[in-house]
């Protein structure tokens, strides 16, 4: 089956060495029937038969592009969407599975969205814990930018699956590097309303032996310090477009942005710009013995900071596992 020339949803699906699981992420979606569908993976230079799996589905619907170097999952996803024709983009990992009904779901609510709405997004349920976000919304919300700051400053987790509607990415793009999408969410957040709906269209499984939350603490380091330059600049370039936002609508939320510019400065080994935005952040960052920890950490060296940080992290987790 070949998709529509111009497809409703264009899902995109961007995979790292999950050969033994992007089959399950992409039946979930081919189950659907329907032509005005297309699924465009790329494949992040995996080393496990990613490819061939994707190569093996055998349906048209199915695009894979593929980078020759690992980049990154924004990156990756940026493949996607200058690749992409729909109307609507689902933003499908290779660790999910959309539910029975799923599409169709979405294209009631995304019919249904104003033209000023560019993210409808839906509640995650996973295989193990909680669905998310969390505290769980019980009731649809259609936000604008000081509240949709003031929603996610109140989350304790900020989890949700997003279906961006195409004239969102007219200009905007994910990270170019290895930071992670916050930065992409609050900037289409600032130019587009944000529909929250209580529908659950997708199961997140936690079974990927790469998911980060799964690394031990010495390949979990590595990451950090191969990401950390990007991730500083992120975090700059956040606070620079919308530290005013922050801090008059959700002062919590701009802490949290304010301290991983600290951490993520002091990773990537700028001691001096680490010290620079301790010194120019807010009150209860500059007062926070969390942050003073970055902080004698960092002053260590990045190599140092990352070990003992992950180090204590993976112990911290352990006795959680115990008491849970």
């Amino acid at each position: 089956m070949a998709p529509a020339a111009r497809p409703k949803f264009s899902v995109i699906v961007p995979a790292y060495n999950r050969a033994g699981m992007i089959c399950r992420a992409l039946r979930s979606v081919l189950a659907d029937p329907r032509e005005d569908l297309e699924v465009i993976v790329v494949d992040d230079c995996s080393s496990d038969g990613t490819a061939a799996a994707v190569e093996a589905i055998g349906d048209g619907r199915v695009r894979l592009l593929r980078h020759p170097v690992n980049r990154g999952v924004c990156a990756a996803r940026n493949t996607a969407i200058d690749a992409a024709r729909g109307a609507w983009f689902v933003m499908l990992d290779s660790d999910f599975e959309l539910l029975d009904g799923g599409l169709a779901t979405l294209e009631r609510r995304c019919d249904a969205a104003p033209a000023d709405v560019g993210n409808v997004a839906t509640i995650c349920t996973w295989d193990r814990g909680p669905d998310t976000p969390q505290p769980l919304p019980t009731r649809d919300a259609m936000l604008r930018w000081p509240e949709y700051l003031a929603f996610i400053a109140g989350l304790t987790v900020s989890e949700w699956f997003n279906c961006y509607r195409r004239e969102v990415f007219d200009g905007l793009r994910f990270p170019a590097g290895r930071a992670y999408e916050a930065s992409f969410h609050l900037a289409a957040a600032a130019r587009w309303r944000f529909w929250m709906c209580t529908d659950r269209v997708v199961l997140i499984h936690t079974d990927a032996t790469n998911r980060i939350t799964a690394s031990p603490p010495a390949a979990l380091a590595r990451r950090l310090l191969r990401d950390a330059q990007d991730g500083a600049a992120d975090a700059d370039a956040v606070l620079h477009a919308h530290r005013a936002d922050l801090a008059a609508h959700a002062p919590r939320l701009l802490a949290h942005f304010e301290t991983m510019r600290v951490y993520q400065h002091f990773l990537a080994g700028h001691r001096l710009d680490g010290l620079d935005a301790w010194a120019r952040a807010s009150t209860p960052v500059r007062r926070s013995p969390r942050v003073a920890s970055f902080v004698a950490l960092g002053m260590l060296g990045p190599r140092a900071f990352a070990r003992l940080h992950t180090g204590a992290s993976d112990v911290l987790r352990r006795l959680r596992e115990v008491r849970s």
